[in-house]
């Protein structure tokens, strides 16, 4: 597949125009931008945490306080495996302090020495495009605080944050560092309070019964996070491959490599985005249809309105179906994104290996890059889309069913408020959520422009937006760099990163790794190490970072800081994306040296 076959691809699976060629600029070209003026984004500014909640000894309900558990009727629960409502009547309290306990310390079993809610990975810092809106979370925040009050055990260490995200997704998820990511294309597309109640105790749920914890969710988790760094190492080698040009008698295979790189960097990033908007933790049914019974049954002991018996359950199977649509939606894209990675890098390969061939003799250049570290991530690009999993509730209809029995059988008298549809009103009728929208319509459009290599346009769309301020959204600023770095043009793609970096937006570990490395790739290691330094410190998670900073030594000739970063990598247990990382930053550690003298471009 051709370069600008590959970016129409790109373009289409993102939405974007077609694509236009642009030409790197030298190093220092063009100056460095003025802040611009915030056209249209929200003030973003973060409402303070809510307060801590203490474990005091282990909470459990009083006798006779919590309705009398009942069967639900196998035939009309069909597949929906909670066969007793309500379900929060039979929880053990016992289990749920200890669950408590281990996401209050970060552990889990088979998590390693950090458990999931203190890696990095598993963390909002690691998401995109994600903003504060604190005027819709204060609209929601109640909500959560009603559901804490109706939960009689363990409770959570703090109300959730909730953060949102910039796309059209109808979709929601939990967090294990106490976060629920909210997408604005489910604020959108509600048509009443049922279904964002719902989709919120349903969240709620996950972190209540301490899901994060279990063995099988940590497992799968696992599978996203390695996942998810496979599309980062795309982005790593295809940068690396843009600085392999050189001047020597291979400069013209090199440089041909370069070139495919400079076409491969937006498909890598595009990558990168799409595996993002399909990355979800790892429930399997059961915990799905366990989340399911708690949500109705908080939203019944917190007297929230799911409309009448009649209604409700109609609603949420047209929310289900909207659900399911738009997932199957974003794992196509990603699918279709993850097949063109994979085609630019096999293009830009052969490239390399067609210019030396015919110089004679060393043809096996472009082979041996993809025998090496660049060879393994090529060959598991195909994998990223299958590791992340699929969906794993019941269908639609199925589930719809199965929450009617559920809820006939608990909850036979309970008559909560009608739907009046009040709370989705007031939070679209805010003057935060109409410029939200807006801000993610222009993002969305100049992000597309940017996959399609129209630099320009994305960047002018970018300024309109606030780039190069500190109170435009992180992600604006953010995908501004790419475009500059993109075109060669260091200086700016700083100044954007560094708005970035300082900035009031959601704080980002793609911005301080791409940033990094664009430093590495441009000979400056003093930056490089102080951007790992501040990193390390702000995400708090310093094995995540070990692969750049054996890119960093290795940047700098010093082979020896190489191999110990290396060796303290291989000693990382239960974490197999920050080993792999490693391997990818430094194949010479199991591979001898390229035997023509050249730097191989995946760190080696």
């Amino acid at each position: 597949m051709r370069n600008g076959v590959i970016l129409v691809v790109v373009a289409a699976a993102v939405g974007a125009a077609p694509p236009v060629d642009a030409a790197p600029r030298k190093k220092g070209g063009g100056s460095v931008p003025t802040a611009a003026p915030v056209a249209s984004a929200p003030a973003v500014m973060a409402l303070p945490d809510a307060p801590y909640v203490p474990l005091t000894g282990c909470p459990a309900p009083a006798p006779g306080t919590l309705a009398a558990v009942k069967k639900v009727d196998a035939k009309a629960r069909g597949k929906f495996s909670i066969d007793k409502a309500p379900y929060i009547s039979t929880l053990n309290s016992a289990d749920l302090c200890a669950n408590n306990q281990k996401m209050r310390a970060g552990a889990g079993d088979t998590a390693g020495s950090m458990g999931l809610s203190a890696q990095v990975m598993n963390t909002r810092s690691a998401r995109m495009d994600l903003m504060a809106i604190p005027a819709l979370e204060l609209e929601l925040r109640p909500v959560l605080e009603s559901f804490a009050k109706a939960w009689p055990y363990a409770p959570l260490e703090r109300t959730p944050k909730i953060l949102f995200r910039a796309d059209e997704a109808y979709q929601a998820q939990a967090l294990p560092d106490n976060t629920i990511i909210v997408s604005l294309g489910l604020i959108e597309a509600a048509q009443s309070d049922s279904e964002v109640l719902f989709v919120l105790a349903h969240e709620y749920s996950h972190l209540l019964l301490g899901h994060f914890t279990k063995a099988e969710t940590i497992a799968g988790a696992r599978n996203a996070t390695q996942a998810v760094s496979i599309a980062w190492q795309a982005g790593s080698a295809v940068s690396a491959m843009k600085n392999s040009g050189g001047t020597n008698m291979l400069s013209s295979a090199q440089g041909g490599m370069a070139a495919g790189a400079r076409h491969a960097a937006p498909v890598a990033e595009a990558l990168r985005f799409a595996v993002d908007d399909i990355f979800a933790p790892s429930w399997n049914r059961d915990q799905e249809n366990q989340a399911d019974a708690l949500a109705v049954d908080l939203l019944i002991r917190s007297n929230m309105t799911i409309d009448s018996y009649a209604n409700v359950f109609a609603r949420l199977q047209k929310a289900f179906e909207t659900e399911k649509a738009s997932r199957d939606k974003r794992k196509q894209a990603a699918e279709a994104v993850q097949k063109s990675m994979g085609e630019a890098m096999k293009g830009f390969a052969g490239t390399g290996a067609a210019g030396l061939m015919s110089g004679g003799g060393i043809g096996g250049l472009g082979s041996g890059l993809l025998k090496s570290a660049g060879g393994a991530l090529l060959n598991n690009l195909g994998g990223i889309t299958k590791s992340l999993g699929g969906d794993t509730h019941l269908p639609p209809e199925e589930r719809r069913n199965g929450l009617a029995a559920y809820f006939q059988a608990g909850y036979p008298t309970a008559d909560p408020p009608i739907d009046t549809g009040a709370l989705v009103a007031r939070i679209k009728a805010r003057p935060d959520y109409g410029r939200a929208i807006a801000t993610r319509n222009a993002y969305m459009r100049a992000r597309g422009s940017y996959f399609s290599q129209d630099y320009a346009g994305a960047t002018t769309q970018l300024r309109a937006l606030g780039a190069g301020s500190r109170s435009a959204p992180t992600f604006v600023n953010y995908v501004a760099a790419l475009a500059a770095r993109d075109q060669g043009n260091v200086p700016v793609a700083a100044s954007y990163f560094d708005a970035g970096r300082y900035g009031s937006g959601v704080q980002n570990l793609q911005l301080y790794e791409t940033y990094t490395e664009m430093e590495l790739g441009n000979g400056d290691v003093r930056d490089s190490d102080a951007l790992i330094a501040e990193g390390k410190s702000r995400f708090k998670d310093p094995d995540h970072f070990r692969s750049i900073e054996i890119k960093r030594d290795l940047a700098a000739g010093d082979s020896t800081a190489a191999q110990s970063d290396y060796s303290a990598c291989m000693a990382i247990k239960g974490r197999d994306y920050i080993t792999e990382r490693c391997k990818a930053a430094m194949p010479a550690a199991q591979q001898k040296a390229s035997p023509f003298g050249i730097k191989l471009p995946f760190g080696g």
